[in-house]
């Protein structure tokens, strides 16, 4: 390739403010594998790592580095922590994880992966997090059978902090620590933070994807249980949204939605149609959180077009290109670009595309 996808990035983090990775399609695009990429080239830039994620969605990526046994590969798979805080971490760079107001924890899976990723111990919560109880993660099985949700109880423990229930939010655990103290230990009390506008900069990652927000006319109910946008994870953060830099929208060859259970997990867009890995000469995917098969669809020019509109994205990742035959990679690229340029007015700042799961298979298109 011409440029190497750092050059592509160079006016990524080169002044404060907000950083998003958002999913363009319905999740499990790479979102994990681009954390990964970006937290490398913004090493030493990026003072705050923060995401609105829950239990059920998983993230994976692979760290190769001097921290890793003997220079090999580690594989980074979080539920609740940012990707990219895990990957600075294993760098030796120290920033603050910020778990925002929009995230839902399970206490048991957030203090893991603290102590497996972050060296630095530097982890603080929002006081308004909401927390997964033991009875969320039963109410949440009924979801799982009207419309093949994952069952890990973020929806109902949404509701109820809705519905104020002051048992409901991560106050409620983390009360008798004070104000920035314990900050060497895995958890410091959960502090409402005003941002340093003239400082900071603050990489944001997202949960799941665009089309399965929850006020997504087109699949409703089978969505899920927040907004799944640019706008919605800043807005969890309590980021000004005039303190938006830069977007980078990840989507997939061949997009997926989670497996059925007794009933459909969702339809598809009027242009696209399900097919399977088989059909695709692939070996079928697993979800990270239910190790399901993962249903699997045709590109769609629709969604694409919607989710750019609502995201803006400066940079576009295209994973799996793998999946395609390689003498069709410049003309789906290219319609992908008009597609861009018909909502956008002009083209992308850089077009990534990923082959496979290490940061070592994502490089430029320069089509």
């Amino acid at each position: 390739m011409a440029r190497t996808v750092y050059a592509a990035l160079d006016d990524w983090f080169n002044k404060p403010g907000a950083y998003v990775l958002v999913d363009g399609q319905f999740g499990s695009t790479g979102k994990g594998l681009l954390a990964g990429v970006l937290a490398h080239h913004g090493a030493g830039a990026i003072t705050h790592c923060t995401t609105n994620a829950g239990p059920n969605s998983g993230h994976t990526a692979y760290y190769s580095g001097p921290h890793t046994v003997d220079g090999g590969e580690e594989k980074i798979v979080t539920q609740q922590v940012p990707v990219a805080s895990a990957f600075l971490s294993r760098m030796g760079y120290k920033c603050d994880t910020l778990i925002n107001a929009g995230a839902m924890i399970e206490e048991e899976i957030l203090r893991r992966e603290v102590a497996e990723w972050l060296d630095h111990k530097r982890v603080f919560i929002h006081p308004n997090a909401a927390m997964i109880s033991p009875e969320d993660v039963e109410r949440d099985k009924l979801v799982v059978s009207a419309i093949a949700g994952t069952g890990k109880g973020t929806g109902p423990a949404l509701a109820q902090k809705v519905l104020r229930d002051p048992n409901a939010t991560a106050e409620s655990i983390y009360q008798p620590m004070l104000p920035g103290v314990d900050a060497g230990t895995t958890f410091a009390r959960t502090w409402d933070r005003f941002w340093d506008w003239t400082r900071d900069v603050v990489f944001v990652e997202t949960a799941q994807g665009y089309s399965l927000g929850l006020n997504s006319s087109r699949f409703y109910p089978n969505v899920t249980s927040r907004e799944c946008s640019v706008q919605q994870a800043l807005a969890d953060a309590r980021i000004p949204a005039q303190m938006l830099r830069k977007v980078v929208a990840t989507f997939r060859t061949f997009p997926i939605r989670v497996g059925n259970t007794e009933n459909s997990s969702g339809g598809w867009y009027p242009d696209q149609r399900e097919t399977t890995f088989e059909a695709i000469g692939q070996e079928p995917e697993i979800t990270t959180v239910t190790k399901r098969v993962r249903r699997i669809a045709e590109w769609s020019r629709i969604q694409f077009r919607e989710s750019v509109a609502c995201n803006m994205p400066d940079v576009v990742f295209i994973n799996f290109m793998n999946y395609l035959p390689e003498d069709q990679w410049d003309s789906f690229l290219s319609l992908m670009v008009l597609d861009y340029v018909a909502v956008m007015g002009h083209k992308p700042e850089a077009v990534l595309i990923g082959t496979g799961p290490r940061s070592r298979d994502v490089t430029v298109w320069n089509g």
